[in-house]
């Protein structure tokens, strides 16, 4: 053993000098060498016994060190911290142990800090259910105590959570729900607010509602805005409305050249007065219409003054927009917010609902839960008898139930209870079967629905209401 290590050694020690007499002969020699001195790099099968007195680059050793990031949990301020500070902070931690990143930085989220000017942002009562990642979009789930909150505290943990999701590579922004309610959408770093607005009082952070990019729903947008003593915070929402989105994949839904005139609140219901371009430019459909009002009625109620929105045009109430009246108040319509959530098990449908007047049906956007027995056409069908959409006639209340549903090459039968058509006039039984065979018309899976009552023909005071019904018969 002692002579191995010795030839060893006597090895290295030969290959150490014939090398570095190698560097040195350039300098060395009064000659130039006739060929070129090639880099040499060694490495060892073994450590040496001993450190050497200089570094040769030509001689190393593997070292196998992983480098672990560490991760930031965003918390807020404690009772103890200094005043005047930022209200959110973030506290640098090592990164958590775990298969899962994401269900060790929640972990760590939701424990409380070491440090005694920090406090855990997450609520006491409020648990975090789970979370789901889609296309680097993090849907996080609180339990539904999350909606007892102040809105206040809820912006605050919501903001908290998406900035510590939003630290990992993997995720780009949060979608914030309580039970099955989506309360957030689409947070994302560069709009959280991280300023003490208990010392600056003027510095507000808006929720404001914009179209999609499809012209289907709305997106919550905040706006951080410094308020003056002058200009109330509804103005400023209105104002912020017209301006237009900050993200390019959203898009104003107020009608273009819209002025606002006046905007003042009184016992809870603020009143909106717009200039005539509000009118002039409408959309000319019912979805266009429902994003232009409740772009205003959705974000004017998210302050805490206001419970309802009346929006006159040059001081006048409308009875007829497009298709809504909007001469009585209006309140926070939750329907017309998105996005559709796959992750959750929702569909984007439209559902055919009969107009003001029943002269005809228009196709609204609707979130469809889709569950894991039931078809579309079932999941759209139940949606359409349960909508009821401000503003619109509800045909289906009271009016019976469907008792059965079968789609077989693409012809979807509906078998009606005796009583469905009891309580409607026959404009209205008329505007019923053309808003079911539209809705289920659009699905790719149906071409015709056929109506039946108590497995017969559904003939109802002598009108024969059976179909076949597709697309092209109903209008």
């Amino acid at each position: 053993m002692k002579k191995r290590f010795f030839l060893a050694a006597l090895l290295v020690l030969l290959v150490l000098f014939g090398a570095l007499f190698l560097l040195l002969a350039g300098d060395l020699l009064p000659f130039e060498l006739p060929f070129e001195i090639p880099e040499i790099s060694i490495e060892l099968p073994f450590e040496l016994p001993f450190d050497l007195p200089f570094n040769l680059p030509f001689l190393t050793q593997e070292e196998d060190t992983e480098i672990i990031e560490p991760v930031t949990i965003y918390r807020v301020a404690s009772e103890s911290a200094p005043e005047g500070g930022d209200l959110i902070c973030e506290e640098i931690l090592p990164q958590p142990e775990g298969d899962s990143l994401i269900d060790g930085v929640l972990a760590l989220f939701s424990t409380e800090s070491e440090d005694s000017n920090l406090a855990c942002a997450l609520p006491e009562g409020v648990t975090i259910e789970g979370w789901s990642l889609e296309k680097a979009v993090a849907a996080l789930t609180f339990s539904e105590s999350f909606l007892d909150l102040t809105e206040m505290d809820q912006t605050v943990t919501a903001f908290c959570a998406a900035l510590t999701l939003c630290a990992l590579d993997e995720v780009e922004s949060v979608t914030i729900l309580a039970g099955e309610q989506t309360v957030f959408s689409g947070l994302m770093p560069e709009d959280a607010l991280l300023r003490d607005t208990d010392t600056d009082p003027y510095v507000r952070q808006l929720r404001l509602y914009f179209a999609d990019g499809d012209g289907r729903y709305l997106i919550s947008e905040y706006h951080s805005l410094t308020l003056d003593e002058d200009t109330s915070p509804e103005r400023y929402v209105i104002e912020e409305l017209l301006r237009g989105p900050n993200n390019g994949e959203l898009q104003r839904a107020i009608p273009e050249g819209t002025e606002l005139i006046s905007c003042q609140t009184a016992d809870g219901v603020c009143t909106v007065n717009l200039s005539e371009e509000f009118y002039v430019n409408r959309p000319d459909t019912a979805s266009g219409e429902r994003l232009a009002v409740y772009s205003i009625v959705n974000s004017l109620t998210s302050l805490s003054q206001v419970d309802s929105v009346v929006i006159l045009v040059e001081g006048e109430a409308l009875e007829s927009y497009v298709y809504l009246s909007l001469t009585a108040p209006l309140t926070k319509y939750d329907e017309v917010i998105g996005p559709v959530s796959e992750s959750h098990g929702e569909i984007d449908a439209d559902l055919y609902l009969a107009l003001p007047g029943l002269e005809d049906v228009a196709p609204l956007p609707f979130r469809v839960n889709l569950s894991d027995y039931q078809s579309q056409a079932e999941a759209v069908l139940q949606a359409l008898l349960a909508a009821a959409e401000p503003g619109y006639p509800s045909l289906f209340s009271g009016s019976g139930t469907v008792t059965d549903l079968t789609v077989t090459n693409g012809a979807c039968t509906i078998s009606l209870s005796q009583s469905f058509f009891a309580s409607l006039t026959e404009e209205a039984r008329a505007a019923a079967i053309r808003s079911i065979a539209a809705t289920l018309c659009a699905l790719d899976e149906v071409n015709a629905v056929l109506f039946t009552i108590g497995g017969s023909e559904a003939i109802f005071d002598g009108t024969d209401w059976s179909g076949p019904w597709t697309a092209e018969n109903l209008w």
